[in-house]
């Protein structure tokens, strides 16, 4: 028989707000039964929730390990705003 977690106890696992494990249920990605009127979730389902939705390192698409960071230059559009502050003076 599976254990079963109140929000607050999978909220914690999962370092994230109730309310976040709330929308979850919701929203049908996590599945939850009721009993006496408090919410449960069975431990099989908390484990296939983790399952689907922790990113697998393998098979990241598009993911760049090494980002470059872009350089500003004096004619970069932000540096062109002007307004009521003081301004940088480039």
């Amino acid at each position: 028989m599976d254990n079963l977690f109140n929000i607050n106890q999978v909220a914690f696992m999962l370092r994230v707000h109730p309310l976040t494990i709330r929308r979850y249920i919701k929203e049908k990605k996590l599945k939850a039964i009721k009993i006496g009127g408090n919410v449960r979730i069975k431990e099989s389902a908390l484990q296939e929730f983790h399952k689907d939705f922790t990113p697998n390192t393998s098979s990241e698409k598009g993911f760049k390990s090494k980002q470059v960071a872009k350089v500003f230059t004096p004619d970069d559009p932000l540096f062109q705003l002007k307004g009521r502050v003081v301004s940088l003076g480039l």
